[in-house]
């Protein structure tokens, strides 16, 4: 059996009926596709009852939308903590006085008071070599799941205006 690869390059014509498209070239707002795509792979996962992926996913959710309210090229990595400080200091909307938001920062806060380095759930071991997830034991999928909406929605509204002022 010979190898065919998967992958095509940016001259492949879509010969498949259902094309994954990987590249962000064509895309009209790359950080709103890549958002939507954790978003949904996320809830995906989390109602299948996959766990440490899903809160690999929801965690990197929740830095793609801060480092898309910071600004281009933030070098905070995956410092969520740090992302957090940027965005308090500059009074950001995120940190504005209603319910949703409020919660939305919490849900974040929880995220990486758990996950500080950002290597929990991606890997069998921490960096550190430490099993991953070890301290957080379980999550309440539906609780999950109603915070991970409520940032995807906050996220793509905020986004959509942002590119309707532009």
């Amino acid at each position: 059996m010979t190898y065919v690869s998967p992958f095509g390059d940016m001259d492949t014509d879509h010969e498949w009926a259902d094309p994954m498209c990987l590249s962000r070239t064509h895309c009209a707002n790359a950080s709103e596709e890549t958002i939507g795509e954790f978003y949904h792979g996320a809830v995906a996962l989390i109602d299948a009852g996959i766990p440490q992926p899903a809160f690999f996913l929801a965690r990197q959710l929740a830095e793609l939308s801060l480092k898309a309210f910071v600004a281009p090229g933030s070098k905070d990595r995956h410092d969520l903590g740090r992302l957090l400080k940027r965005l308090e200091e500059s009074s950001d909307d995120l940190f504005g006085a209603d319910d949703n938001r409020r919660l939305i920062v919490e849900f974040i806060r929880d995220m990486y008071a758990r996950d500080p380095d950002g290597d929990q759930g991606r890997y069998a071991t921490t960096k550190g070599g430490a099993l991953s997830l070890a301290a957080v034991c379980c999550a309440n999928p539906e609780l999950f799941r109603q915070y991970v909406d409520r940032l995807f929605l906050y996220t793509q509204e905020r986004l959509s205006l942002a590119g309707q002022k532009v």
